[in-house]
């Protein structure tokens, strides 16, 4: 649609009338997010505080029902990308975030690691060099001062605040691996979301992985502490947590997403912001 015809849409949504306004908003998301930009523009020029709500309401629809397409579209591609993924969350949190800024952030943990990294490591040997590049070189750690603010779930001010919960830890640390053909998974255990280390790497679904093909587990929240599975069998058990393949064997791209939506809603529900939930609840429904 052209630009003048899109300034005079939005217009019309300063009209009183609730049935005209309903017209409008309908109209304006069956065009979709490439009217957002028009709506942020519309409120830095207008002074009008009923005018501006509407168009923030609009525009809160427009970036929830693109954040859900995009999901959606996510899912479609068999979830290989765990980054892309992350930042579809962020960016419906932080709509005008600038990605750029956030991958090269994340392209510097990778080429300090890359940089120490050698052929001939061991696989604990390249965990001690992960360790030092993530935890020594670039200060990241967990957020034990504030574990349930909603900051730490998202994959921007992770990067940027170098702190994080266990599951947004583990994903960073395991993409920066993964991208150096390190075979690091995340896996879905109660509580304290770890990762495992295989003996190869694996295409997603990674479904055929078995107990023979794990060498350790790896605890980002606890700066890369090492696990055995023996480790983590007793660790499930003093959870009172029955022993499942699904708690010890790596689990896919889909389920750290949901679990990471799942931590932002527990995170706004403790803030008591039952609208923010309402809507993240809509963007965990795409995964059924």
């Amino acid at each position: 649609m052209e630009e003048n015809k899109i300034k005079a849409l939005l217009q019309l949504l300063n009209d009183d009338d609730s049935q005209t306004f309903e017209l409008i908003r309908s109209q304006i998301m069956d065009i979709g997010s490439q009217i957002m930009p028009y709506i942020l523009e519309a409120q830095h020029h207008s002074i009008d505080e009923d005018y501006n709500a509407r168009l923030s309401l609009v525009y809160n629809d427009l970036n929830l029902e693109n954040a859900i397409q995009e999901l959606k579209a996510w899912q479609q591609n068999n979830y290989k990308n765990l980054f892309h993924g992350l930042t579809v969350i962020a960016k419906y949190q932080y709509p005008r975030l600038e990605m750029s800024r956030i991958s090269g952030l994340l392209n510097k943990i990778r080429q300090d690691a890359w940089l120490e990294l050698k052929d001939t490591n061991t696989a604990l040997e390249k965990v001690k060099v992960l360790n030092q590049v993530f935890f020594n070189m670039h200060s990241y750690h967990g957020n034990v001062n504030d574990y349930y603010a909603p900051e730490n779930s998202f994959i921007n001010d992770v990067l940027l605040q170098k702190k994080g919960n266990p599951i947004a830890l583990s994903a960073l640390y395991s993409i920066v691996a993964q991208s150096l053909g390190i075979p690091i998974y995340g896996v879905n255990t109660p509580r304290n979301f770890m990762l495992v280390y295989l003996d190869k790497t694996y295409s997603f679904p990674i479904d055929e992985v078995q107990e023979k093909n794990v060498l350790f587990y790896i605890n980002p929240y606890g700066k890369g502490e090492v696990h055995s599975m023996k480790d983590i069998f007793g660790y499930l058990k003093r959870i009172n947590q029955e022993v499942k393949s699904e708690f010890y064997l790596p689990c896919s791209n889909s389920t750290i997403i949901k679990r990471s939506i799942n931590n932002i809603i527990v995170a706004f529900d403790r803030k008591s912001r039952p609208d923010i939930v309402a809507n993240y609840t809509k963007l965990l429904s795409v995964f059924g």
